[in-house]
């Protein structure tokens, strides 16, 4: 009968010792997954930040865009005669505490009465990066 209490006894030190082992290895796994989990979370938040900063900044490219598509459409002769000073809007915009900075660049198309090549660029800060995104248009003189 002493030799199954001692038994008893000796298994159970055994097992509470090896108990505490796998509580510590399994806290240690449940540490590294949340770890990861919260870098997932972390670097999701960051790109939906940007993908939302691009998507305003493309947005106020395309107005840009449209507005100038408008004048030339309302008045071709003037806006031909020089777009730089006389449709000139470009300027800051500021959406979500996002300052984005707008620039218009005009080339003749072959002959400066053909049309003109606009490129619009808008640059804004993401963290420490500048970031820009640009789109183009050829705008020809409309014929009757």
């Amino acid at each position: 009968m002493e030799i199954l209490v001692l038994m008893k006894i000796r298994d159970r030190k055994f097992f509470g010792g090896q108990s505490l082992i796998e509580i510590v290895v399994a806290v240690g796994i449940i540490a590294v997954v949340l770890v990861g989990v919260s870098d997932l979370i972390t670097r999701s938040l960051g790109l939906s930040s940007f993908q939302k900063s691009k998507n305003m900044a493309v947005s106020i490219a395309q107005n840009q865009l449209t507005y100038y598509r408008q004048q030339r459409d309302q008045n071709p002769t003037d806006f031909f005669i020089d777009p730089n000073t006389n449709y000139s809007s470009c300027d800051w915009y500021v959406f979500d505490k996002v300052n984005y900075a707008c620039t218009i660049t005009y080339s003749a198309i072959g002959d400066p009465t053909t049309g003109v090549s606009m490129k619009v660029t808008i640059v804004w800060k993401d963290g420490n990066k500048t970031i820009n995104t640009e789109l183009s248009q050829e705008l020809a003189i409309p014929t009757k």
